[in-house]
């Protein structure tokens, strides 16, 4: 945990590790050439039978004034469940074989929550940066917050294996930034704390309803940015990138604009930790 200010008062960013993930080495950086169509992409990763060495996953927690704020759900331990696919076993199968997802039980964010004293009911909102599956695990885990995504997403859902039926129900309280929001000069963005300082932006280019996550303190602009990058050393655009964004070409402009915005906290990138206590420096804990 690192405090920063917002105005002078104290503002705590948590990374909290929610197990690894490990990746075909096609989707951890694309072996095709950047401007081959998102599906062409995909039958390569499908079709590629090296993986990537696996990286973790992180979520968010941010404990403002307003109140308590998360920034994805992890992974939930029922990914690896059999039983837990059930409903649509072609399709467990067919992921499962180009996503590994480690968690231990007891060691979702849920749990890692409680352990620092942090109630999951307590929760105002969490934002999805996107879908999948190693994002959403344990959103039923929050059953009195704000689930943050966008019309966008939930419309490509078939097409980016949002998996719906895995995380929500009835009683989950969707709200979609690009409906509610209004136009900013990055995207059309939410306001969710009342001083301005937390906003959720609609930034398509990982998937077609990626959001990013924007934190402004008196110290720097921190940026929850999901999969536009799995490191941070990964926004610069002449970098290598993932092979399953669905626009390459917004991935890029996305990076390009925010590669010196200030910090960048990716969801995969093991170096988070380091990053985030250098940022928080000389702000009184």
């Amino acid at each position: 945990m690192q405090t920063f200010t917002v105005n002078g008062r104290a503002v705590r960013v948590r990374a909290v590790h929610c197990g690894t993930v490990t990746i075909k080495r096609c989707h951890a950086t694309c072996c095709l050439p950047e401007r081959t169509p998102s599906a062409l992409r995909l039958l390569a990763i499908l079709a590629d039978r090296r993986f990537a060495p696996p990286m973790p996953i992180w979520s968010y927690v941010i404990e403002h004034p307003d109140g308590l704020f998360v920034v994805d759900a992890g992974a939930s331990p029922s990914y690896n469940d059999p039983h837990s696919w059930r409903p649509d076993p072609r399709t467990g199968t067919v992921i499962r074989s180009f996503i590994k997802l480690t968690v231990q039980e007891g060691a979702a964010l849920p749990e890692r929550m409680a352990d620092a004293g942090l109630d999951p009911e307590n929760v105002r909102a969490l934002v999805l940066t996107h879908q999948h599956v190693d994002h959403t695990g344990t959103v039923p885990s929050f059953p009195r917050a704000d689930i943050w995504t966008t019309r966008a997403e939930d419309l490509a859902a078939g097409r980016i294996g949002a998996l719906h039926w895995r995380w929500r129900d009835g009683s989950t309280r969707i709200r979609h930034v690009d409906v509610e929001g209004t136009a900013t000069d990055l995207g059309t963005a939410v306001m969710l704390t009342d001083d301005g300082s937390l906003s959720a932006i609609h930034t398509p280019g990982h998937t077609p309803g990626s959001v990013t996550v924007r934190l402004t303190t008196d110290q720097t602009d921190i940026w929850f940015t999901g999969d536009t990058s799995f490191t941070a050393d990964g926004m610069d655009p002449a970098a290598p990138t993932a092979g399953i964004h669905t626009d390459m070409r917004r991935v890029r402009a996305l990076q390009s604009r925010l590669r010196d915005a200030g910090l960048i906290l990716p969801s995969h990138d093991p170096t988070v930790p380091a990053r985030l206590g250098s940022a928080s420096v000389g702000v009184s804990q």
